[in-house]
C-alpha cells in the first residue's frame, strides 16, 4: 500500500504540473492514473471533474480517445466472433458491455483469448474494453499483438493509435495513425482521431485542415462538425490574445509576464518557433523565471527535441532547489548511462511548475498601475479576481483603480470584498474610510480607527489620525 500511495502521488503531482501549465488532456490522463491506483485518493473525483471541464473548454468534447460509436464497434466485432463450443461468446459480450459491465466481459473475453489468441476482432474488443477499464498497458499489449497478427488493418493500427493517445505518448500514436492512414487514404475515422490529436499537440492549423477533409468525405458527421467548431473558437481565442500581447508587449518589453503570456498563447497556437523566440529573450532578462523554463522545455518535448526539453527542466530544477531529491540522483545516473527517455522521466517528477498566475495578474496590474493607465491595470486585476477570488490584494487594487476611474461605487464594494476576506488589512481600511468620510462620516472614524491600531504604513497614519482628530 505504500508503494501504490507514492505511486498515486506522483502521478497526482505530474497532474497537477500539468494543470497548472493547461495542459489538461494530459493532466486528466495522471489523474485517471491516480484514481486507478487509490480510488481514494483525497478530493481526486472533484479534481478529475475539474479536469474535464476544462479540458472539454479548451478543446471541445473531442472523440480523441475512443471510437465515436463503441455500441456500433461492439456489434460489429462481437458479430464476428466464433469460438469453438462457445457460438454465443459474441452477443453475451456485446450485452455485457452495452449494460457497463466491463469487468465480467473482460474476464470472458480473455478466456476466449486462450482458446483463439490470434483473433484480430476478438482482440481489438478485448483491447477497447481494457481501455475502458482504464488497464492502458494491457490495452497497449493487447493491440500491439493484433497489429503483429494483422499489420495491414488500418482499423487495428486505429486502436491501438487511440490507446497510445490516452496514454499521452503523442509521436507514437502519430507514427501508428499514419502507417494506418497509407492502408487507406480516405478513412474518416482515422483521419478524425489524427485531427483530433494535432488539437491536442496544438498543431491547430494541420487540425482545421484534416477535419475540413474529413467532412467532405462525410459532411453531415456532426462529431466532427462539432470539433471544428469548438477548434476555431480556439484559434480565434488565441489569435485575439496573441495580437494583444504582442502589442502591450512591444509597449512594454520590461514586463516579463506578459512575455510569458504572449510565449504561452503562441505556444499553444502553434507557432512553436516564434513560442522559443519569445520565452528565450524573457529568459535573457530574467533566468529565473521557471515558468519560462517549464514552457521551453515542453515545447521542445512536443518538438521530439528532448535534449533542449532536459536542458530547460534541469534548470528548472536547479532554480527550484529540488538537485538533492532522490529522483535528481535517478536522473544524473540514468544519464550518464545514456538512458535520455527515462532520464526526462525522471526530471520531470520534480520539474513541476508552481504558478500562482493571480499573482502573476496582480503584479502586472500593479505595474500599469504606478503607469497611471488604470482601464488596463483594473483588466488585470479582474483577471486575478476570476482565477483566484480568495486574494483580498486583488481586491483592494481593484478598487484603487476604481477609484482613479471615478467609479466609487464599485470602489465601496471591491474594498469591502477585501476586508470581508481579510479584516485586519490596514489599507483597505484606510482607503475605504477615505470614500465614507464625507457621506459616513462615523463609519469612516470606524475605519480610520480601526486603520490605526494596525501599524498602518506612515504616510496613510498621518492622514488617517489627523482625520480622527479633526472628527473629535
Amino acid at each position: 500500500m505504500i508503494i501504490k500511495s507514492k505511486q498515486a502521488e506522483e502521478h497526482f503531482d505530474r497532474g497537477i504540473n500539468y494543470f497548472r501549465g493547461e495542459f489538461y488532456s494530459s493532466a486528466l490522463s495522471e489523474f485517471n492514473q491516480v484514481k486507478k491506483i487509490e480510488p481514494d485518493y483525497p478530493n481526486i473525483d472533484f479534481i478529475i471533474e475539474a479536469a474535464i471541464k476544462r479540458n472539454r473548454e479548451v478543446a471541445g468534447q473531442l472523440t480523441t480517445f475512443i471510437e465515436e460509436n463503441f455500441a456500433t464497434e461492439i456489434q460489429e466485432l462481437s458479430d464476428e466472433l466464433t469460438v469453438e463450443n462457445s457460438s454465443m461468446l459474441g452477443p453475451e459480450v456485446k450485452a455485457l458491455l452495452k449494460r457497463g459491465n466491463y469487468s465480467e466481459a473482460l474476464r470472458k473475453l480473455k478466456q476466449a483469448e486462450s482458446v483463439i489468441p490470434d483473433s484480430c476482432p476478438l482482440l481489438m474488443l478485448l483491447g477497447n474494453t481494457q481501455r475502458r477499464l482504464g488497464l492502458l498497458k494491457e490495452a497497449e499489449r493487447t493491440l500491439q499483438h493484433a497489429a503483429h497478427v494483422c499489420p495491414e488493418d488500418p482499423e487495428v493500427l486505429n486502436n491501438l493509435g487511440n490507446v497510445l493517445l490516452d496514454m499521452s505518448l503523442y509521436k507514437d500514436a502519430e507514427d501508428v495513425f499514419r502507417t494506418a492512414l497509407r492502408l487507406a487514404p480516405e478513412n474518416p475515422r482515422l483521419l478524425n482521431n489524427l485531427g483530433a490529436m494535432r488539437m491536442q499537440t496544438n498543431n491547430l492549423d494541420d487540425a482545421e485542415r484534416l477535419f475540413r477533409k474529413v467532412l467532405k468525405l462525410q459532411p453531415q458527421w456532426e462529431t466532427v462538425q462539432k470539433n471544428l467548431q469548438n477548434l476555431r473558437r480556439r484559434i480565434d481565442a488565441l489569435d485575439a490574445d496573441i495580437e494583444k500581447f504582442r502589442a502591450e508587449f512591444f509597449k512594454h518589453p520590461d514586463y516579463l509576464d506578459i512575455g510569458l503570456a504572449l510565449g504561452k498563447a503562441l505556444f499553444f497556437r502553434g507557432y512553436f518557433s516564434e513560442a522559443k523566440t519569445t520565452l528565450k529573450g524573457v529568459l535573457k532578462k530574467n533566468p529565473g523565471l521557471v515558468a519560462a523554463c517549464f514552457y521551453m522545455a515542453t515545447i521542445h518535448e512536443f518538438c521530439d527535441e528532448a535534449d533542449k526539453a532536459i536542458e530547460y527542466y534541469h534548470q528548472m530544477v536547479l532554480r527550484t532547489g529540488k538537485d538533492n531529491t532522490p529522483e535528481f540522483l535517478n536522473y544524473e545516473s540514468l544519464m550518464k548511462q545514456e538512458f535520455y527517455e527515462e532520464a526526462l522521466n525522471e526530471l520531470k517528477k520534480i520539474a513541476i511548475l508552481e504558478l500562482d498566475m493571480a499573482a502573476s495578474r496582480i503584479n502586472l496590474g500593479i505595474r500599469y498601475f504606478e503607469d497611471c493607465q488604470w482601464d488596463d491595470a483594473l483588466r488585470h486585476f479582474e483577471a486575478a479576481i476570476e482565477i483566484n477570488d480568495t486574494y483580498p490584494d486583488a481586491f483592494y487594487w481593484a478598487a484603487l483603480a476604481f477609484i482613479q476611474l471615478e467609479n466609487t461605487a464599485k470602489a465601496k464594494e471591491m474594498l469591502e470584498k477585501a476586508l470581508e476576506l481579510n479584516p485586519d488589512y490596514a489599507d483597505a481600511h484606510f482607503q475605504l474610510g477615505m470614500l465614507l468620510r464625507s457621506k459616513a462620516k462615523k463609519k469612516a472614524r470606524t475605519h480610520f480607527t480601526k486603520a490605526l491600531s494596525l501599524n498602518l504604513r506612515p504616510s496613510f497614519a498621518r492622514i488617517a489620525q489627523q482625520l480622527v482628530d479633526e472628527q473629535k
